[in-house]
């Protein structure tokens, strides 16, 4: 039986040995290059999709928007505090659309934020940094250049709301705390509501935000943070009295404020208007007053005085603070310092008003329009004093705008009617009562239709006074008014 020689390599095992382990060192350096090449691809894709200061969009009029700059590293393990806050900011659940959040590869020159802000229009600018124990969030804040919407029977922006500025402030958070900027992110998230006018919505995030902030801040982050905590107070005294009329609680919470952050104007105008309120209203001028003496240019403090004295029916004094509130304001020409100016000429123009002073009134109701005011509430009461002066065409143009304004309220379009009967333009003005008939009857609340329906009984009363010549006209107006309140 035949058999096969046994075969040997023709080289030696040492020779074998090495060339597999430099295939094996090929193959590893191949998988190698092609997990780097990935990797770059990737960060070369995510680069394209996150947006650099030039590629976002500046917000449109009623947009709040938040741009969030990466955090800086200075020590301790890598974590991405800033990515973390974009996406919690966009991921919270029932938020869509209540704001935009644009993230930042890098933070911008700190000089250059103010400029980067207003051409973004954005609200809110948030830089940071961190190390093994702490977190630091730099937060720029631009507040609207108008208030937020409050109640219709408001007549404008409180006195303590023209102390709110461009604010930084500079926030702490310890490490080893899951979402440890939480309380920034409902902070943020309460603003958005606040300035759309969502204020329960507001309340409960500034309640949490509270809530969440550090139990334990080190001595040099304590100032700062009592800043902000004396920030979200404000908000949540505005909201209390203001908005809800629960002046007490007002008064607490304006307090609190003060009391973290004396120097912060809108608490010192908030307080004293509480105080004011609730008829404490000594305390409430010793306060301004001592602000006063800190702060000898701050126009807001002249104005608060001028309205206490306006309500106290002291003349002289309150027309002596509101000009110099007036001069001051005028030295300033930033599109903030007009819309305040605006504020303040209809303020004293309203106070003229109850003074029985009708051309003043108009005068200053006219000026506040001029300056960019125009609102339901200005254009009602520049309306209704052109209407007692006899500028029957003025009160026309002015009471018109109020009612387009504000289509729900039918007592702007009464006025608008009456407006145009006393300037003999019967049809127009009867088709305008017709309108103003059929809205106050689709309101639910019997007692609040028969108040409009019998203000405006009254007001076709006062015209027949005033025109003899169109009573024929007034009475079958009132005959329809009686007609509809049954």
């Amino acid at each position: 039986m035949g058999s096969r020689a046994l075969q040997v390599s023709r080289f030696p095992l040492w020779r074998q040995i090495h060339q597999r382990k430099a295939i094996l060192l090929t193959v590893a350096g191949l998988i190698l290059v092609l997990m780097l090449l990935g990797i770059f691809l990737i960060r070369g894709a995510g680069t394209q999709t996150r947006p650099q200061t030039q590629d976002i969009p500046p917000a449109q009029e009623d947009e709040f928007l938040v741009v969030i700059a990466l955090f800086q590293h200075q020590g301790g393990e890598r974590y991405y505090f800033g990515a973390e806050l974009v996406n919690d900011l966009r991921q919270t659940p029932h938020e869509a659309g209540l704001y935009r959040v644009e993230r930042l590869e890098h933070a911008p020159d700190a000089q250059a934020i103010p400029q980067l802000m207003d051409k973004l229009h954005a609200r809110v600018l948030i830089t940071g940094r961190y190390d093994e124990t702490k977190i630091e969030a730099t937060v720029y804040f631009a507040p609207p250049q108008t208030s937020p919407p409050l109640p219709e029977q408001s007549p404008g922006p409180p006195v303590h709301f023209f102390g709110l500025q461009p604010t930084v402030y500079h926030l702490y958070a310890p490490r080893g705390l899951g979402h440890p900027l939480q309380y920034l992110q409902y902070g943020l998230i309460g603003q958005a509501y606040f300035w759309r006018g969502a204020y329960d919505a507001a309340q409960e995030r500034f309640l949490l935000a509270q809530q969440m902030l550090p139990a334990q801040v080190p001595l040099a982050q304590r100032d700062e943070m009592d800043r902000w905590t004396a920030a979200l107070l404000w908000f949540m005294g505005y909201i209390a009295g203001p908005v809800q009329g629960d002046w007490a609680v007002a008064q607490d919470t304006f307090y609190r404020s003060f009391s973290l952050d004396a120097s912060f104007l809108p608490a010192t105008l908030g307080l004293a208007q509480a105080w004011s309120h609730l008829g404490q209203t000594r305390q409430a001028k010793d306060l301004l007053q001592a602000a006063l003496r800190e702060a000898p240019d701050a126009w807001q403090l002249y104005f608060a005085l001028a309205e206490m004295q306006a309500q106290q029916d002291k003349a002289e004094e309150a027309l002596a603070l509101y000009d110099k509130a007036i001069t001051l304001l005028s030295a300033n020409n930033t599109p903030q310092a007009k819309q305040a100016l605006a504020d303040v000429y209809f303020y004293r123009g309203y106070f003229f008003y109850q003074q029985g002073d009708y051309q003043n009134a108009l005068n200053d109701y006219q000026t506040a329009r001029e300056l960019g005011r125009d609102d339901p509430i200005l254009l009602s009461n520049l309306g209704w004093t052109a209407y007692l002066l006899g500028d029957y065409e003025t009160a026309v143009e002015a009471s018109s705008r109020a009612a387009d304004k504000a289509p729900h309220r039918p007592d702007l379009l009464f006025n608008k009617g009456l407006h145009l009967l006393a300037a003999g333009r019967y049809d127009e003005a009867q088709t305008t009562y017709q309108q103003a008939i059929q809205l106050t009857l689709t309101l639910d609340d019997v007692r609040t239709r028969s108040t409009y329906f019998g203000t405006a009984y009254y007001d076709l009363d006062d015209l027949a006074q005033r025109r003899p010549d169109l009573e024929p006209q007034i009475r079958e107006i009132q005959q329809a008014i009686d007609t509809a309140n049954g």
